[in-house]
């Protein structure tokens, strides 16, 4: 549920404040990006508090979906849960992500004075929670049951979601191919079993094959008898 045009917004106010030449070493603009950016962080964080208050409030308590939950020990689980539950659980997700994200920007920031950073994210972060199913079903209040987008369980576009849905496949596809090789190997066992007790020539035993030969060697001398006889 990923606009396109969101990979595009960051890099094109990059390249718009370069063309205004806009100067990140000027201390007043630096700070300015400093305190946009900890506003953007300060609204970010108390909207997805506010987003969980109304899941524990309102919540879907009645209805359940299935979900694939990811083990540490194998392939996902499938588990059913609540929609209460599953949002929440969707909502952790999302804030793991922005706070992992913001650590990562401001020590990016902070040990490599890198200033892009903080704009990109100041971007892209409101972007992607405005565009999140749980705000556009909690604050927006749209109905998950007229739109297919927003019914559970939510798309998920990120890579890392991919990512897990490649190995799932690759798991699928290598379990196949054994269950596959399993049923082929006894299968050429009763042939090789069936072509034994048919007596085919490929399975003909030593002890045949010399007494045909005796009895090729004996023709000749045979015939030789006979020639001296007359």
């Amino acid at each position: 549920m990923v606009f396109p045009w969101k990979m595009l917004v960051g890099p094109a106010l990059l390249i718009g404040m370069k063309a205004v030449k806009f100067d990140y070493d000027k201390p007043q603009n630096l700070l300015i990006i400093r305190v946009v950016y900890a506003l953007t962080q300060i609204v970010l964080f108390a909207a997805l508090g506010y987003i969980a208050y109304r899941i524990s409030k309102y919540g879907d308590a009645k209805h359940s979906v299935k979900v694939k939950v990811p083990s540490a020990t194998g392939p996902a689980v499938e588990t059913e849960m609540t929609h209460k539950d599953y949002d929440m659980s969707e909502l952790k997700k999302l804030l793991k992500n922005f706070g992992l994200g913001a650590a990562m920007t401001v020590a990016i920031h902070a040990y490599m004075a890198v200033v892009p950073a903080l704009i990109l994210q100041m971007v892209t972060q409101p972007i992607t929670l405005i565009d999140h199913a749980l705000f556009l079903i909690y604050i927006l209040k749209r109905d998950p049951s007229k739109n297919p987008k927003l019914q559970r369980p939510f798309v998920d576009d990120s890579p890392a979601a991919k990512l897990e849905a490649f190995k799932e496949k690759a798991q699928q596809e290598r379990a196949r191919l054994e269950a596959l090789s399993a049923q082929e190997q006894p299968a050429a066992l009763e042939s090789d079993v069936a072509l034994e007790s048919d007596g085919t020539p490929g399975d003909v035993s030593v002890s045949d094959t010399q007494s045909s030969l005796s009895k090729v060697e004996r023709r000749p001398r045979r015939a030789e008898v006979g020639q001296e006889e007359g």
